[in-house]
C-alpha cells in the first residue's frame, strides 16, 4: 500500500469510531459526520465560514512571514557575534519558557481587538524557535569555509547570502516547522480568548450557543488547513530551499 492508501484508510477509520460514538448521544450533544458536513454546507452558503477562515489565514501569513523574517536576521546576527549571542541567550530563554497565549490578555488590552494582538501573538509564538534553529545552524558552519569565503573577498551581505544562508537553511527549516505549528495553535487559542473574527471565534461563540455541529466543524478546519498549508507551502518550501542550499553549497 502506497503513503494514500494509509492516509484514506486512517480518514476512514476515524469516521468510522466517530459515527460508532455519537450514535450514543443526541445529534445536538455530539451529532454524527452527516449532521457535521450538512452544518458545513449551511455555514458556508451562509457565507460567514469562509470570512473567518480568510481571516485566520491572513493573520497568519502576516505574523509568520515578518516573525521568520526577523528570527533569520537575529540569528545571523547571534551566530556570526558571540558577544551579541551572550546577550541575547538570557532574553530567548526568558520568552521561550513563557506560553505565548500567556501574552495574548495584555496584547488584547494594550492593542485592542482586531488583527494587531492575533499577529503579536503569532510573532511570539514563532520567533524563538524559528531563531534557535538559525543560531545553532550558524554554530554548525565550519570556519573553514568562512575562512574559504573571506578569501575569495566575501563581506558583508556576499558572506550572509553565499555562506551563511545555504549552512543553516536545513536547521532553519526545522525550526519554521515548528514555529509554524505552535503559531496555529496559539492564533486559534488568542482567537478563541479575545477575537471577534477567525476560526477560534467561530468555534468560541458556536460553543457559548451550543451549536456543537458548528464547534467540531470548526476543529476540523483547524487541523484540515493546517494539512493543507503543510502539503501546499512547507514541503514545497522545504524541498525548493533544500535544493538552493545544495545547489550554493556545489
Amino acid at each position: 500500500m502506497n503513503k494514500w492508501t494509509m492516509s484514506w484508510l486512517a480518514v476512514l477509520f476515524v469516521l468510522i469510531v466517530w459515527s460508532a460514538i455519537s450514535l450514543n448521544y443526541p445529534s445536538y450533544v455530539f451529532p454524527g459526520p452527516i449532521d457535521v458536513f450538512n452544518e458545513g454546507v449551511n455555514q458556508w452558503e451562509k457565507g460567514e465560514l469562509i470570512s473567518h477562515i480568510i481571516v485566520s489565514l491572513k493573520r497568519l501569513i502576516i505574523g509568520f512571514v515578518l516573525s521568520a523574517i526577523m528570527a533569520f536576521l537575529v540569528g545571523i546576527l547571534a551566530g556570526a557575534s558571540r558577544k551579541f549571542r551572550e546577550f541575547l541567550t538570557p532574553l530567548v530563554t526568558f520568552f521561550q519558557a513563557t506560553p505565548p497565549m500567556a501574552w495574548a490578555p495584555l496584547l488584547i488590552i494594550v492593542l485592542g481587538l482586531g488583527d494587531a494582538p492575533m499577529i503579536a501573538v503569532i510573532i511570539i509564538a514563532s520567533f524563538f524557535p524559528i531563531l534557535i534553529n538559525v543560531i545553532q545552524g550558524m554554530n554548525q558552519i565550519p570556519e573553514s569555509h568562512i575562512r574559504a569565503a573571506r578569501s575569495l573577498g566575501a563581506r558583508s551581505w556576499r558572506l550572509g547570502y553565499f555562506v551563511y544562508l545555504p549552512e543553516i537553511t536545513p536547521a532553519a527549516i526545522s525550526g519554521i516547522y515548528v514555529g509554524f505549528a505552535i503559531s496555529w495553535r496559539s492564533l486559534v487559542a488568542a482567537e478563541m480568548i479575545g477575537g471577534n473574527s477567525g476560526i477560534g471565534y467561530f468555534i468560541a461563540f458556536n460553543g457559548q450557543i451550543g451549536n456543537t455541529s458548528s464547534v467540531i466543524l470548526g476543529i476540523l478546519l483547524i487541523g484540515f488547513m493546517a494539512l493543507l498549508m503543510d502539503y501546499l507551502l512547507l514541503k514545497p518550501l522545504h524541498k525548493r530551499f533544500a535544493a538552493w542550499a545544495s545547489r550554493e553549497e556545489n
